[in-house]
């Protein structure tokens, strides 16, 4: 596995620990906001990447869906594909991303 794709999944298993803190102040009822709906949406984003990011795991080395369409990047740039560094983007002001997997 290269860095980039460990940096999505850390900072996604960030994300999930955050929003199961919400979740449950939400349902203690320890919260002052109502963000119930952006708890769960976030929960569903963090699937949507998860999905997406084990759908374009093999991306750049000729076996992912972006490969067949003749997208490629080098491999040392270790995005893979355009969705791959598209899904890092929200990520980009984390420690860690580096500025060359940007889109």
């Amino acid at each position: 596995m290269n860095r980039f794709a460990e940096f999505l999944r850390r900072q996604i298993d960030i994300d999930l620990e955050l929003l199961r803190w919400a979740r449950e102040d939400l349902e203690a009822g320890t919260t002052t906001t109502r963000c119930g709906g952006s708890v769960f949406r976030g929960f569903r984003e963090c699937e949507l990447k998860t999905r997406l990011l084990r759908l374009h795991q093999h991306c750049g080395v000729g076996g992912g869906p972006c490969d067949e369409l003749g997208q490629t990047y080098p491999p040392e740039d270790e995005r893979g594909c355009t969705t791959r560094a598209l899904l890092g983007l929200p990520y980009s002001d984390r420690p860690g991303y580096r500025a060359r997997w940007r889109p």
